[in-house]
């Protein structure tokens, strides 16, 4: 499971052509690299192209290292915070930048234009405001700052949330107000959730992460059940 729901923009020109989720992207290219797509038409090429990232996680560094690797003519990653808030690796953005990406911070993309594909992404200037909810500062929109980036193709890096499944309800797994199982690590049994007999840890329970936590929550929660098993 994990987090597998995209999360989109929600502006215009999201369904052009050109325009791909970060990780049917990314998908793609392993599948090319080690001969398990199905025909050539699967793989999506960044070769030559003005490529616009948007978003600035570690799925987004992915996008931006990837698409130069396939030999784009630029890539550019835009984020609608500046780079102290940014969600992503410190290390992935001074590889990327050392591999040829351009950063631009504080802009947020509000449409993707194009008539029969995507010809660019008009963006507008932030400033930071205060810190929100969870304590991240809220990037506040800079009036009359529009303005557009040319792009052959777009990469939609926003994240993922979890994607909890329907048998939950019937087998009594709480979730919280964001779709994540509730597991806590701290509990009698490490990981368990409010059914007894079910154990959940990684992307599920936390929200999208590295794999190298996930492997070792899930270890956490084996012990978890062996506790709950006394054995």
């Amino acid at each position: 499971m994990g987090t597998y729901t995209y999360m989109k923009g929600g502006f215009p020109g999201e369904n052009l052509p050109g325009v791909h989720a970060a990780l049917d992207f990314l998908i793609s290219n392993i599948n090319h690299c080690h001969g398990y797509e199905k025909s050539p038409s699967e793989f999506v090429s960044m070769e030559g192209q003005r490529v616009v990232v948007l978003g600035g996680g570690d799925t987004a560094m992915d996008c931006n290292r990837t698409s130069i690797r396939q030999g784009a003519k630029r890539v550019t990653c835009a984020y609608r915070r500046d780079e102290a808030n940014m969600p992503g690796s410190r290390r992935e953005v001074v590889n990327a930048k050392e591999e040829g990406v351009q950063f631009l911070w504080n802009r947020q993309p509000v449409e993707i234009v194009g008539e029969e594909r995507v010809e660019g992404v008009k963006v507008v200037s932030t400033e930071m405001g205060p810190p929100d909810a969870r304590g991240r500062r809220t990037p506040q929109v800079v009036e009359g700052s529009e303005e557009i980036i040319p792009a052959d193709r777009v990469l939609i890096a926003f994240g993922f949330r979890p994607n909890p499944q329907p048998w939950f309800a019937e087998h009594g797994i709480e979730t919280d107000e964001r779709g994540r199982v509730k597991a806590p690590a701290e509990s009698q049994y490490k990981y368990q959730t409010s059914n007894p007999k079910v154990f959940a840890g990684g992307d599920m329970v936390r929200g999208s992460d590295l794999v190298v936590t996930a492997v070792w929550e899930g270890r956490q929660a084996a012990e978890g059940i062996l506790d709950y098993l006394n054995v």
